[in-house]
């Protein structure tokens, strides 16, 4: 079936686009005047909201024949309206590539209304921003497209509204949005832990090392990119009074230096099983790569944990 828009559909558009008597010069070159009209050349002569209108009518018949063209799903008239409007305000091209016409073709007509919400963005001072304007006539095509679609009830007491947390971030005031400031948990990685975290990609020595080295890591304090911060409480004193002068151990570097240290005797020990392989046993080719799949993690282990002994810091009495 093929629609043309009707009355309604003309008024909204005419409302969104704004009447303009005399031509203003367009950024990119030409002149916009009347409801929306783009002129080429010269500026020219001012227009009255007659022949604006004319005007307009002949800009919207190709997004008429496109939406009719494109639209292979059953639509009413008041979608069809909402649809040329929102063409002609985003362009073909974003016309044809977006969600909404995916969304209608589809017969997914509220998904198709709800993707008509995306587009509220435009350049303002070469910057890409929410436009009030936009997210208005947004709005007044979202209603309009669900105008006629039958209505489903859904009583509040049995199906109670919950937030959508895409919807609600989609839902941001209009204008130009301030950087939200995330807080950033720092996770501290030790030597110890990224040397265990190589050795533990050596099918050889895996098993050995979780048992022996690698501390258990409970998946709660595990965060992603899209996960809340973990907060850390860390102990501090809260007044001068409560300061200790007397000389301390700091905990932390004693453990992790005792990490290193265990580490560096298991890749010693590594080193000696995986020698007595190569050197002890008949020569053949598997005892080769078991000895060689033993001894180089093992030495790779004592050479990082050595280092990471020689060049961190020592340890020696603090004060609170």
């Amino acid at each position: 079936m093929t629609h043309t828009l009707s009355a309604t559909g003309f008024t909204l558009v005419k409302k969104f686009e704004g009447f303009r008597a005399e031509a203003l010069p367009l950024p990119q070159g030409g002149w916009v005047i009347g409801y929306g009209h783009v002129r080429v050349g010269e500026q020219g002569p001012a227009l009255s909201k007659n022949e604006a209108a004319e005007l307009l009518a002949l800009d919207l018949a190709p997004f008429e024949r496109v939406v009719n063209a494109k639209v292979t799903a059953p639509i009413k008239q008041s979608q069809f309206d909402a649809l040329v409007s929102f063409a002609f305000s985003v362009g073909e091209e974003a016309f044809l590539q977006s969600q909404v016409l995916r969304r209608v073709n589809a017969c997914e007509y509220v998904a198709a209304a709800c993707a008509l919400d995306a587009w509220r963005k435009g350049e303002v001072d070469g910057e890409v921003q929410i436009v009030e304007a936009l997210v208005r006539r947004r709005a007044a095509e979202k209603a309009l497209f669900l105008r006629d679609i039958a209505l489903s009830p859904s009583p509040s007491a049995l199906m109670r509204s919950k937030l959508d947390h895409a919807a609600s971030i989609l839902g941001a005031p209009a204008g130009k949005a301030q950087p939200v400031q995330v807080p950033v948990v720092a996770l501290a990685v030790s030597p110890a832990m990224r040397l265990t975290e190589i050795l533990k990609s050596e099918p050889a020595t895996e098993a050995l090392l979780l048992t022996q080295i690698a501390p258990e890591v409970d998946a709660g304090e595990l965060t992603t990119a899209h996960a809340a911060p973990v907060a850390r409480r860390t102990e501090q004193p809260t007044s001068r009074a409560s300061l200790l002068r007397f000389p301390r151990i700091d905990i932390n570097l004693a453990a992790e230096n005792f990490g290193l240290l265990a580490l560096l005797l298991f890749g010693l020990t590594l080193v000696a099983i995986g020698a007595s392989i190569l050197f002890g046993g008949r020569g053949d080719g598997a005892n080769m790569l078991a000895g060689t799949a033993v001894f180089l993690p093992g030495f790779a282990a004592a050479l990082m944990a050595g280092f990471s002994l020689w060049s961190g810091p020592q340890l020696e009495p603090v004060r609170a």
